[in-house]
C-alpha cells in the first residue's frame, strides 16, 4: 500500500512540474546591438550663394570629392591630413556601413528623432556648419548625414576634426537646435551614446596654400 501511495505521489509531482514548465513563457531572445563597421566622410566643394537670411548651395562642375575613410574604431589611415581652403564651402556627406558592409546612413535619417551629428574640434570662428538633411517627405531635418561646412578663417596649424553621430535617448532631440552643431558639452547636455566618433587632422589654409 505504501509503495502504491509513493508511486502515485511521484506521478503527481511530475505532473505538477510538467504543468508549471508548460505555463512558463519562453524567454525573449536578446536583441543584438547595432554593429557599425567602417565609415566615410566626403568633402565636395560647392558654391555658397547668399539669398537674404539664408544661402543656396550650388554644385561646381569641376569639383572633385575628397573621401576620408575610417575603420570600425573610428580611425582613419595613419597620416591622414586634410587641407580645406579659407572662404570656401564644402558639402560634407556621411556614409556608414554595418558589420556586413551594408550602408546604414539611411537608417539614421529614418530615425532622425534619436540621431544628431556634432562637428567639433575647430577653434571659435573657424568653421560654420549647416544641416541639410531631408526626410522622405522632403522636410528639413537635423541629423548630419549631409550638411555644408564653410571655412571662415584659416589657422596657422591643424587641429583634430571630430564628427560625432549621437544616438539620443527618447525625448532628448526636442531640446537640440541647429545652433548646437558644435556644442562641446553635447555628451552631458544631450543624453545618449555615440554611434560614430570619427577623428582626423584638418588644416584650414589660405587660397592656393597646400590644397589637397
Amino acid at each position: 500500500m505504501n509503495k502504491l501511495r509513493n508511486y502515485s505521489l511521484a506521478i503527481l509531482v511530475a505532473l505538477i512540474a510538467l504543468t508549471f514548465n508548460a505555463c512558463k513563457k519562453d524567454p525573449k531572445p536578446e536583441v543584438p546591438e547595432e554593429e557599425i563597421g567602417k565609415a566615410e566622410l566626403t568633402f565636395l566643394e560647392v558654391e555658397r550663394e547668399e539669398h537674404g537670411d539664408h544661402y543656396h548651395y550650388n554644385p561646381i562642375a569641376e569639383a572633385k570629392p575628397t573621401i576620408i575613410t575610417f575603420d570600425s574604431k573610428g580611425l582613419p589611415p595613419i597620416g591622414t591630413h586634410l587641407h580645406l581652403t579659407e572662404g570656401k564651402t564644402y558639402k560634407l556627406t556621411l556614409k556608414s556601413f554595418d558589420f556586413a558592409n551594408r550602408e546604414m546612413q539611411q537608417e539614421f535619417l529614418e530615425k532622425h528623432n534619436i540621431h544628431q551629428a556634432f562637428i567639433l574640434g575647430a577653434p571659435d570662428g573657424i568653421l560654420t556648419y549647416v544641416y541639410a538633411d531631408r526626410d522622405k517627405e522632403n522636410k528639413k531635418i537635423n541629423v548630419g548625414v549631409m550638411g555644408y561646412l564653410t571655412v571662415d578663417e584659416h589657422t596657422e596649424t591643424g587641429f583634430t576634426f571630430r564628427y560625432v553621430l549621437r544616438h539620443l535617448n527618447p525625448g532628448v532631440k526636442a531640446s537640440i537646435t541647429a545652433a548646437n552643431w558644435n556644442d562641446i558639452n553635447f555628451a552631458s547636455k544631450f543624453a545618449g551614446a555615440n554611434d560614430l566618433d570619427l577623428k582626423f587632422e584638418l588644416h584650414p589654409v589660405h587660397e592656393g596654400e597646400h590644397e589637397h
